[in-house]
């Protein structure tokens, strides 16, 4: 079997939200909110890949290995020690819609730091407690924009919505802001993400947020028309 079909037999197995329509079951005692076309109160739709028991935060730790000169093993203490900040910004969904959040974290420079990367440590491989994976670039991980959620519009950060730890690009489409991290692997190879890898037609290797329209979940029944990049203008 090759790579593109083994990940995609994966996801049809176990990931029926990363396509449109599909629904999930939760594991037991899975306490993950589901997908569905109904927003929920952050004007969000929750997209589960594997749904999973929500991880426990006293035991869960973050990985940071590969090109790096010290291997890091970090809690959830450690990442409140680091200088947290605040973003607005728009999570853009490949299905059209999207919704504003004010997040709370820290850019994802603060945070390699104290792995300090070698100098040809290109690409990042995030691998996430519900066996998604992606491989981002070292130039996106350290966009100005871009950065690592513990909380949001106010709340800490819910196990639906990737807690303890998730990504957030604002200028890439939502399923390449990775929820419930676990590890990250520094390397200088270019590998691909699960659902791009299984689907390239419907999931590009970029993510970059196209021109065309958006259905924003605050203004219901409107559309409203996007030029690419991150949505700044509502």
């Amino acid at each position: 079997m090759s790579r593109r079909r083994f990940v995609r037999s994966v996801l049809l197995a176990g990931a029926g939200a990363a396509m449109p329509g599909r629904l999930l079951r939760a594991a037991p005692g899975g306490k993950l909110i589901l997908p569905t076309d109904t927003p929920d109160r952050h004007h969000l739709k929750v997209m589960a890949f594997n749904p999973i028991p929500p991880p426990d935060p006293q035991t869960w730790e973050l990985a940071i290995g590969g090109l790096v000169a010290e291997t890091l093993r970090l809690k959830v203490s450690d990442l409140a020690s680091l200088p947290h900040i605040t973003q607005s910004s728009r999570l853009k969904c490949v299905q059209c819609w999207s919704g504003r959040v004010l997040w709370e974290g820290f850019r994802c420079g603060e945070l390699l730091k104290l792995a300090r990367p070698k100098l040809d440590a290109t690409w990042v491989r995030i691998d996430c407690a519900d066996r998604y994976f992606d491989c981002v670039s070292m130039v996106d991980l350290l966009h100005p924009r871009s950065l690592f959620a513990v909380g949001m519009n106010g709340e800490p950060l819910t196990p639906e919505h990737g807690a303890p730890l998730r990504l957030v690009m604002p200028h890439k489409y939502g399923y390449r802001s990775s929820k419930l991290i676990t590890k990250l692997t520094l390397g200088n190879t270019w590998c691909q993400g699960m659902v791009a890898d299984a689907w390239p037609s419907y999931y590009s290797p970029t993510g970059e947020i196209e021109a065309g329209l958006d259905h924003p979940f605050e203004f219901p029944g409107e559309a409203r028309k996007i030029t690419g990049g991150e949505i700044t203008e509502y």
